[in-house]
Parts: C-alpha cells; structure tokens; sequence
C-alpha cells in the first residue's frame, strides 16, 4: 500500500440513521467534486434508497477520509439473492441505478484513482463479505479497470460494452448548431415546429421551475404520460404508486435548490409535451419525457427538446445530457441533435466460486436468449467473450 492510501481510511455507512446523519457533509463534498454528476447528489441517493429498497437490499456506502476530512464518497448496496439452494450471493452495486439514475458514480474530491485503490484494498482485506461487484453505466476509461481485480487469478472480471450515451455541447450559437444537423433533420424540424405552432389556439412554451406550482406541474406531466403509451409502464414517472411517490418526493428536495424544471408545449388548455429536467452545474439531464398521442404527427416531443437547447444557448449551461441511448430504433432523434458521444460499460467483478460461477453461467444463457430472440446476434456473441 502506497504512503497516500494509508492516509485514506474507509468509513462504512450501513444504517438510515447514519445515512441521513451525512447529508451536510455529502452537500459539501459533491459541491467540491471533481467529477461532480447529479446521479451523485444526496437528495437522488437518498430517495433512491427510500422507495426503492426492499429486504434483499443492504446499505453499503463507503466514506473516504483524509485524517477528519471527507475526500470521497462511494454510494453502494449490497444485492443478495438466492441462488439455487446452494447459498447466498452479495453483490455490490450503486444505489443511483435505481430511480432512472444514469452513469452512477463516486464523489471524490481527489484524484478517482486513489479513491478505488483504497476502496478495493479495503474490499480484498477488511471487507470480504461480498460476492461479486457490478457497476452499470461507467465511462470506457473507468479507473476500475486498471485495479487488482482484474490481474488476481482469484476473481473474473471483464468490461462489457453498453450503450451510446449522447449530449449537445452549448458552445457556439443556435443558428450554428442547427445548420450543422443536417439537411433533412432541419427540414423535418421546421415543418412539423410550423404545423404544431399553426394550430388554431396557437402553442405556448412554457418552464416551470417554482417550488409552488411544481406538484401540479408534476401532475400535468403524468396526465400527459398515462393517456398515451406510456401508461403504467415501469419506466414512467406515474406508471406505478412507487414511481410517482419517487418522483414527488425527489422534486420536491430539488426545487427549493433550483435543480428541477418541469417544460411544456400547450395549445389553448391542453399540454401537448413534456419534457422532466433535472439541472446540474452546467449540465441539464432530460430525465422523462412524454407527449399526447393526438398530436404525434407533428413530432411534438422532438419540438420540445429543439426549444429547450435553444433557449439554453446563451446562458451558463455547457451541455444537455441525453443520457443512455438503449434503443436507437426510437430514439433517432437522439443521434440526430447531438453533437459528441461517450461509451459506456458495465464492470464485472466475481470472486471464484462453484456457486458464482453457476449464477454467472446462468445469466450470460438468460441474456444469449434475449438476444437471439431480439435476433441481435453481434451482442450475442459478446457475451461469453
């Protein structure tokens, strides 16, 4: 162990009385954070772990110190399951996957390599409960995959490519960045923008941002959601009881720290799209976005995003996060408004075992058959490499 991580120690948070006994210090620490994400902040952690929690589920959130001082922030569960009736598996996971949390990471205030060198000797030496490490949604260049783990004979792990997360930087002018979208996406965006802004009420933009009118902003939003396709789905914001408890709980943290903003396109009385943004430093996050299917000629979801990155050209917003990108069948217009790409990957990590290895075995068979299924051959050879 090098001199610099035997300054860090690890402090381990596995209670909700402890959870919430950090808030202030959380808030202190992500506002220093140099690899600062909203995914990451204490409000969506925290609400996360309230309603998406169940008996399976352990906290398992890891504090790194410097002396008194908090440097690093590592927010885990442990996942346990049954498999078989050989024994219980734990698996260590962000709690930021739940919730519709995108690309979850630690909070450090150094550099992120020191914070998992610490992390994973404190994981190989005093914390060995653990059966596997899964980490959804990191960046290709993630400094986990330079750890130990991956040279120890004792553990499999391996990367595996995800999906395509896109953003459009804020740089530049709107005129320039729509000359840059091509030909047919400039055309297909003006016709359907001048149709719908045609409509015999007209159409009216709208942002709502106030922590007062944010509950019935909220409501709207779902009204709009469960009267198309979305309707009860798992991925939508009223699609469930917990869902919507989710939702209404976490925007009302956000609004009272301007981190929340609910837009709409209406005609007359009737909310034609919304779009659910979550606002970050210079980032702003797309996170839910529905539109009424009686107007879905005019392509009135695409409209609202096209307004929201022009009206934020100009202010002090660097990039609109388009978050992941899993099926690019429907999200076309993804690709089509945004100006850079990042990869993402999924982190593996297993300790060598006869049961691991048969839940590891049995997962790689459930995922080949989804993919032949979906006839996706090329991920379905990756998954035994």
């Amino acid at each position: 162990m090098n001199s610099i991580n035997q300054e860090l120690r690890i402090e381990l948070i596995d209670s909700e009385k402890a959870f919430l006994a950090i808030k202030d210090e959380w808030d202190g620490l992500i506002d220093k954070s140099i690899n600062p994400s909203f995914y990451s902040t204490y409000p969506f952690v925290y609400t996360a772990w309230k309603h998406y929690r169940n008996e399976n589920n352990s906290l398992f959130i890891l504090l790194v110190r410097r002396d008194a001082a908090l440097v690093g922030i590592a927010p885990f569960r442990i996942d346990s399951m049954n498999v078989g009736n050989i024994c219980l598996l734990r698996v260590i996971r962000f709690i930021a996957e739940w919730g519709g949390g995108d690309k979850p990471a630690i909070v450090t205030t150094v550099k992120p390599d020191l914070i998992w060198d610490r992390i994973f000797q404190f994981l190989n030496n005093e914390f060995t409960q653990w059966d596997g490490i899964l980490l959804k949604e990191q960046p290709e260049n993630n400094p986990v995959l330079n750890k130990r783990f991956f040279d120890n004979i004792s553990y499999s792990a391996r990367a595996i490519p995800e999906f395509i997360s896109y953003y459009t930087s804020m740089t530049g002018t709107w005129e320039e960045h729509l000359k840059k979208r091509g030909r047919n996406t400039q055309r297909a965006w003006k016709n359907h923008r001048k149709k719908l802004f045609d409509l015999p009420e007209g159409v009216k933009f709208q942002c709502i941002d106030n922590p007062e009118i944010l509950p019935d902003a909220l409501d709207r939003f779902i009204a709009i959601e469960q009267s198309g396709w979305k309707k009860n789905s798992d991925f939508s914001v009223g699609g469930s009881e917990k869902q919507k408890a989710f939702y209404e709980e976490l925007l009302t943290h956000l609004a009272h720290k301007n981190m929340v903003a609910i837009y709409f396109l209406t005609s007359g009385t009737t909310d034609i799209a919304g779009v659910l943004t979550y606002k970050y430093g210079t980032t702003i996050y797309p996170a839910q976005i529905t539109y009424s299917q009686k107007y879905a000629e005019y392509s009135p979801g695409v409209i609202l995003i096209a307004e929201i990155i022009k009206m934020l050209f100009g202010t002090h917003y660097q990039e609109f996060d388009f978050l992941g990108l899993r099926d690019e069948g429907k999200s076309r217009f993804k690709k089509e408004w945004s100006t850079g790409t990042r990869q993402t990957i999924t982190v593996e990590i297993y300790k060598k075992s006869p049961p691991v290895s048969l839940y590891i075995m049995g997962k790689r068979v459930k995922k080949l058959a989804h993919k032949i299924y979906k006839k996706d051959l090329k991920s379905a050879v990756q998954i035994f490499s």
